[in-house]
């Protein structure tokens, strides 16, 4: 993934030091990185909030710590993992991003077969504390499961 920002519905391309570190960031998980590596785009009292979804009925809130554990954990679980950015809108530290993620599911998981596509549209809400991400609030939404 480039680091070029995306651009908004006028066309006109978007740079802020914020939105380069999302692309970054989206890169890094979707190259696999984990450990210091991924903690480094991170403030330290990040949280990371994922409402309700197909995949986690209950939602989920995760500190960096969990955060960074989550990130081995889906290493290992998926593969192919592209974040397609859409949308983006910026006021002050906060920043709204519409994505498409997708995915394929390295090993079976909870009776879904290994090489399952995963397709999500996610609109994801971020707070940035000295230029790292503070919080990630995300409503994934995904699509059905091949039966």
């Amino acid at each position: 993934m480039s680091a070029t920002p995306p651009a908004i519905a006028s066309g006109q391309p978007v740079v802020t030091d914020q939105l380069t570190l999302l692309r970054q960031l989206y890169a890094a998980i979707s190259d696999g990185v984990t450990g210091e590596r991924l903690a480094a785009f991170f403030h330290p009292s990040a949280e990371q909030v994922e409402h309700p979804s197909l995949l986690r009925p209950h939602g989920h809130r995760r500190s960096l710590a969990e955060i960074l554990e989550g990130a081995e954990l889906g290493a290992s679980m998926i593969e192919d993992q592209h974040f397609e950015v859409h949308h983006v809108v910026e006021q002050d530290e906060h920043v709204a991003v519409e994505l498409t993620w997708t995915a394929t599911l390295a090993m079976d998981a909870g009776g879904i077969p290994a090489g399952t596509p995963l397709v999500a549209h996610v609109a994801a809400f971020y707070v940035f504390r000295d230029g790292l991400v503070l919080r990630q609030c995300s409503y994934d939404c995904y699509e059905q499961l091949p039966s």
